[in-house]
């Protein structure tokens, strides 16, 4: 007797019935089980009924809905990929999709084998989490990005599913904002060098793209990367994060002392510190100041 796979579910979002019936009529037969709704409201139900495999979702529904719904997606299920499709999207709103969650995008009217081949790397990712890997007991992986703010969500995203998804919700949101604060400080602290006071007034004049703009057109600053290590090991039962910067580095040894009020007599300066501190009591920084790292216990 053999055992069937289960099939794939795959949950379609799109108002019009003519999409939504030429998709399951493209997958037929490939051992997919489709399941349409036609808005975002009755989405995010059918996201709690149906725990799809795969997500498919017009990336202009209704009221711009689509790239909202695909945020919300990956707030919902970080580890099921969405799919956005469009008839002529923007190359800015494709991309947009992408650094909100999106793994692939599909042109209208869909194309079977465009289709099957979006499906086939969906559902062929990297599993959620190293600690789902049976078997390993040590694992690195080690990510040098570019000194842009614009990549922090997705590259944050990344770390999240395929890193801490079997963490507990309370923690993950933790350790979340720790990562975001800290890849923040290597990208616009250390190697864009920009001061906390400098950034405040740009944002106070709405001139923080101009600054960042003015920065990354400098060759020396741009060629500049941010190194994130990991360091999952299975026996200790922990997983460590180390981001490192190219830039000068700062006195740490005293803002990592700060206590909340001297951070509020200082306007604000330190706090990222104080927060990831106060969520990660581990933090730890190299002499120079350009490299943090942080330990997470699992289970």
């Amino acid at each position: 007797m053999t055992t069937q796979n289960p099939p794939c579910r795959v949950l379609v979002i799109d108002s019009c019935p003519e999409t939504q019936a030429g998709i399951v009529r493209l997958v037929h037969g490939r051992g997919i089980a489709v399941t349409a709704v036609p808005d975002p409201i009755t989405a995010v139900t059918a996201i709690d009924q149906v725990a799809p495999d795969v997500i498919i979702t017009d990336l202009f529904l209704p009221a711009g809905a689509g790239l909202a719904l695909t945020k919300e997606i990956g707030s919902r299920r970080e580890l099921c990929p969405v799919i956005v499709m469009a008839s002529d999207a923007p190359e800015s709103v494709i991309v947009q999709a992408l650094r909100a969650g999106a793994v692939d995008y599909l042109h209208k009217p869909i194309v079977e084998e465009e289709l099957a081949h979006a499906l086939y790397r969906a559902r062929h990712m990297l599993p959620g989490d190293l600690a789902d890997l049976s078997g390993v007991r040590r694992s690195e992986c080690r990510l040098a990005i570019d000194s842009d703010p614009a990549h922090i969500p997705g590259i944050l995203s990344w770390l999240m599913k395929t890193t801490a998804s079997t963490l507990p919700d309370t923690q993950r949101l933790h350790l979340r904002g720790a990562l975001q604060e800290l890849l923040i400080n290597a990208v616009e602290h250390g190697n864009l060098e920009i001061a906390y006071r400098e950034k405040q007034q740009a944002l106070a004049k709405g001139e923080y793209e101009l600054l960042l703009e003015e920065r990354l057109a400098q060759p020396r600053i741009r060629s500049r990367q941010v190194i994130v290590h990991v360091l999952y090991e299975r026996e200790a039962k922990r997983v460590g994060y180390r981001i490192t910067d190219e830039g000068a580095g700062f006195p740490w040894r005293g803002l990592l002392n700060q206590s909340e009020e001297a951070i509020s007599t200082e306007g604000g300066s330190g706090r990222g510190i104080f927060l990831t501190r106060s969520l990660f009591p581990n933090l730890t920084y190299n002499d120079r100041g350009n490299e943090a790292t942080i330990t997470v216990p699992l289970g």
